[in-house]
């Protein structure tokens, strides 16, 4: 049986291609593999990228996603240093490393053995001494003047008797203010803006650390923190992470609030069973009303145990206070519901925004209005 002519220019054909591509091959640079990626992780679109609302990305670092810092921020680092990135390849919020100036450059890698949540953890470790450094992450999309809360577990892994831990803390600066990574991923001093948790000493599994702070910008920064001594062989691993916003329901306390300022009382519309308080102020800030009835003596009554939404109750109190508008503006307005008709009521306004770098909170007089 004769082998069909067409067939062997087929055969030689794909023998030229392969050929050809082997030769190519080599000057191909092939991409960085990792984590079951193998993608070459791209320059981030920008350190300020605007997320549509406050969040932490990849709080657990388990998307499997990581880069080399040298590729894609401080090009002078070390190879080999590897930070998680953001959800997808494109994210600019990724991880990123710091450490204080003066003390040890630190490795940075995955770890699926020493874990808070499944998969994976960080761990950190100088490459020789002491480390005081830790991984941050730039939240834009805050609201100024709201508290916010970072969370984060932390582990001190040591593998030799030298091996010693002075503090794990994490901390917020209310600012946003971080490294700039494209030069210099050192820490030289800490602005006056940064505001750390408690420290605690985990030696023997994770454990929970934490930083309560207003934001002071329509951008934070988040930070771990470590400072451990003992060279490489001392681990610190990070895992499982959150940020919440936990505002308090009231901006003061009625029954002692401060000295009034900054308040505009621009009009107070009644109805038999209603009131709308309208009022302005000079910067954008957070709103509320507090109010109680007057009885016909002239001192405040005593009003049942009872919420009118969206109105909140203050335990203990007579007062009672209209929802935190958490929207920050200038002109403000919030409306009263379930009142008595004909009756007359005493109201404190409180704003709360940003003056001069700082949150400040303003209220008016105790004033009062009388229901139709």
């Amino acid at each position: 049986m004769r082998f069909p002519f067409h067939r062997l220019h087929l055969i030689l054909g794909l023998v030229a291609v392969l050929i050809a591509l082997a030769a190519f091959a080599p000057l191909v640079q092939s991409p960085h593999v990792y984590a079951g990626e193998g993608v070459a992780p791209p320059n981030p679109a920008g350190d300020n990228a605007v997320a549509a609302a406050a969040s932490l990305h990849n709080p657990n670092f388990d998307n499997g996603i990581w880069y080399e810092f040298h590729l894609r921020y401080q090009s002078s680092y070390p190879a080999g240093v590897w930070v998680p990135a953001g959800n997808t390849y494109s994210d600019s919020q990724d991880w990123r490393i710091w450490f204080l100036d003066g003390t040890a450059v630190v490795d940075c890698d995955h770890n699926v053995n020493h874990v808070h949540s499944a998969p994976e953890s960080v761990k950190i470790w100088p490459w020789s001494g002491r480390q005081v450094a830790g991984l941050y992450q730039e939240i834009p999309g805050v609201t100024p003047c709201l508290t916010y809360q970072f969370q984060m577990y932390g582990y001190s892994r040591q593998e030799e008797v030298s091996d010693s831990l002075t503090a794990l803390k994490v901390g917020i600066d209310q600012a946003g203010w971080h490294p700039d990574s494209a030069t210099d991923p050192a820490v030289h001093t800490w602005p006056s803006t940064m505001v750390w948790g408690d420290s605690h000493k985990y030696t023997s599994g994770f454990g929970l650390l934490e930083v309560t702070a207003e934001a002071l910008n329509d951008t934070i920064a988040v930070f771990t923190y470590a400072d451990a001594s003992g060279g490489n062989s001392h681990k610190i691993h990070w895992d499982t992470g959150s940020l919440a916003d936990v505002t308090p329901s009231q901006i003061i306390d009625p029954d002692d609030p401060p000295s009034p300022s900054g308040i505009n009382i621009t009009s107070v519309v009644t109805t038999s069973t209603t009131a709308q308080i309208n009022w302005t102020t000079s910067a954008a800030a957070l709103g509320q009303v507090y109010y109680q009835q007057v009885s016909s003596d002239g001192t405040p009554s005593t009003l049942p145990n009872k919420i009118y939404l969206p109105l909140v109750s203050r335990a203990g109190s007579p007062w009672q206070a209209t929802t935190l508008n958490k929207t920050p503006t200038t002109s403000h307005s919030a409306t009263i519901t379930g009142l008595t008709s004909g009756q007359e009521y005493t109201y404190i306004v409180a704003s709360r925004g940003l003056s001069g770098g700082q949150c400040v909170t303003w209220v008016s007089n105790e004033l009062t209005f009388t229901t139709q």
